[in-house]
């Protein structure tokens, strides 16, 4: 991650669960949740948790979640919100994964592949430290053209192809890859007006 995006999220992290609400809402937490398949079983890996925007939904079915992110703020917010509950906090980047290989059965992330120098490599990390058969999940923003959204955002990636998406999926090692958009928009009020972008759930299974 960027020390931009570094020094956003940690302005933005006591406020972030009411700004999150005018970008996108919780259809795409119960979308994503869908997609990962989870059971009351699984250790559960949510990759760029930031808040526990994902963390909180997983963490009422799975035996165990591990939100991971870069951010002290961001995760010191969810600490105190999902304190006493079955989740385990790591500080880390995802494109270097602090697990061991094939130590969880579902990696999820929403709004976090935006954000990574290398999607590819976060991919595969992802894809590293799941089990045989363990499942991806992963939401974001469909391609945009949308400039402002590096400075406002720290965005690096200005959204991704559909069929970049899948490719990145399926050169990872991942099966039965399916891309999809959602029908939720990204969406939010900055001087430029209201800007409306698509999003896409991506999901895969690890061989």
């Amino acid at each position: 991650m960027s020390k931009e995006a570094e020094k956003y999220f940690g302005e933005v992290s006591g406020s972030w669960d009411v700004i999150r609400k005018s970008f996108y809402g919780d259809e795409v937490r119960d979308a994503v949740l869908v997609a990962a398949k989870l059971l009351p079983s699984d250790a559960v890996l949510d990759v760029g948790a930031g808040t526990g925007f994902l963390t909180e939904g997983a963490a009422k079915i799975a035996r165990k979640v591990i939100a991971l992110d870069f951010s002290e703020a961001m995760t010191g917010e969810s600490r105190v919100k999902l304190s006493g509950r079955n989740v385990e906090f790591k500080i880390g980047n995802v494109e270097q994964i602090p697990l061991p290989d094939a130590s969880v059965d579902a990696v999820i992330g929403n709004m976090i592949l935006h954000h990574c120098l290398n999607p590819d490599v976060a991919v595969k990390d992802m894809a590293r430290v799941l089990v045989p058969g363990g499942r991806l999940a992963l939401s974001d923003l469909q391609q945009h053209n949308y400039e402002f959204l590096r400075k406002e955002h720290a965005d690096r990636w200005l959204g991704f192809e559909i069929s970049h998406v899948r490719t990145i999926l399926d050169q990872a090692g991942f099966a039965d890859v399916r891309v999809e958009g959602l029908e939720s928009c990204c969406s939010t009020t900055v001087e430029h007006g209201q800007v409306k972008i698509p999003m896409f759930l991506a999901s895969g299974l690890k061989l």
